[in-house]
């Protein structure tokens, strides 16, 4: 046999293979209106974090991006896309999952329920001078996801992992209030229901497990993150699921952190999240 005819009988195999490739190259995944998370720019990221958990803008401007590490009790605060960075340093090491920025406080979840606040001002010194501990506000459990709402002085816990919701199919969150002077005190809880999400987007019968949340302040929804289901989940602000997006697991391969800077773009940080092994910091412009 030639090779003309090899050729001929090869080429619909190769034509086929060839298709297969870039069909699968080009899968364009849901996302909420206003975004495309298949096409994010990609910011500088510094490398202290690493191990990126947190992130949150403040309320006077966006001009710098505050972000937390899970090992190291030190926020670190940069512009966008710049390599500088600042940092202080507000606790021993520990497990500290999220952050949030309200009534001139920085806040910053541990894992295991406790908040530790410190004043804006802060800022100013190497070492946060002012801290407070806030322990046994919520039931010791694993958490993840801490959001600030500045208009109502409100803060609200996410569980990624907690007792109380091992039997039901719904998620326990708390709502906390931030007196004045930093004190934060229990003020009421809130459940989102699992099979609305599954209604959406199957969780393949396992726990929704958040990571990250944060709030829309232009449409007044809640963006949950889930870096174990790979998902972003979209509620009102009654917690009502009207939205579930399973995410791309090659550029979001373990989403850690949310926020929306004040012209409504959302960020999405990974933890060590590219070949290098370093996080990643994506920016996705509002339409």
């Amino acid at each position: 046999m030639n090779n003309r005819k090899y050729l001929l009988i090869l080429l619909p195999f190769v034509c086929l293979f060839f298709f297969s490739a870039c069909a699968q190259h080009h899968i364009v995944y849901p996302s909420p209106k206003g975004f495309d998370l298949n096409n994010g720019e990609k910011l500088f990221v510094p490398d202290a974090l690493h191990e990126l958990s947190g992130i949150a803008f403040p309320e006077e401007s966006s001009n710098h991006i505050f972000a937390n590490e899970d090992e190291n009790g030190i926020v670190y605060f940069f512009a966008p896309g710049e390599k500088k960075h600042q940092e202080i340093k507000f606790a021993k090491k520990g497990d500290y999952e999220d952050i949030a920025i309200s009534n001139g406080f920085i806040m910053v979840l541990e894992s295991n329920g406790s908040i530790y606040t410190f004043p804006y001002t802060d800022l100013l010194q190497q070492n946060a001078e002012s801290v407070k501990v806030g322990k046994h506000i919520i039931p010791k459990a694993e958490y993840e996801s801490l959001a600030a709402s500045p208009m109502d002085s409100l803060l609200y816990v996410l569980c990624k992992k907690c007792a109380v919701d091992n039997k039901s199919k719904s998620l326990t969150g708390y709502i906390l209030a931030i007196s004045k002077d930093g004190d934060i005190s229990l003020k009421s809880e809130f459940q989102i229901n699992e099979q609305q999400i599954d209604h959406f987007s199957s969780l393949n019968g396992k726990k929704f497990r958040p990571s990250a949340m944060t709030r829309n302040k232009k449409t007044n929804q809640w963006y949950i993150l889930s870096s174990i289901n790979k998902m972003l989940v979209v509620t009102d602000d009654k917690w009502e699921v009207i939205g579930a997006y399973p995410l791309n697991p090659a550029i979001f391969n373990q989403p850690e952190a949310i926020a929306f800077d004040h012209a409504g773009n959302l960020f999405i940080g990974n933890e060590a999240g590219d070949k290098n092994g370093k996080a990643t910091l994506l920016k996705f412009k509002l339409n």
